[in-house]
């Protein structure tokens, strides 16, 4: 059974949405760290949440997916 176009993109593009939050969640959290003079426990705290709201998209598309 072949996938259809979208389908093919549809599961490419789950890396991205799990990957994306953390990277973001890096870059925001150094220069709040730069700004605020904390380094690294904004970086940190930011990645984490980038983690846990990765997963939860990845979670969430995969269950959609399936419908």
């Amino acid at each position: 059974m072949a996938l259809s176009p979208v389908k093919m993109l549809r599961y490419a593009s789950l890396g991205v949405e799990a990957t994306s939050p953390p990277i973001a969640g890096v870059v925001a959290g150094y220069y709040l760290d730069d700004y605020f003079g904390t380094y690294p426990k904004l970086t940190l705290v930011l990645f984490f949440t980038g983690v846990v709201l990765g997963f939860y998209r990845l979670i969430s598309a995969a269950a959609k997916m399936r419908r």
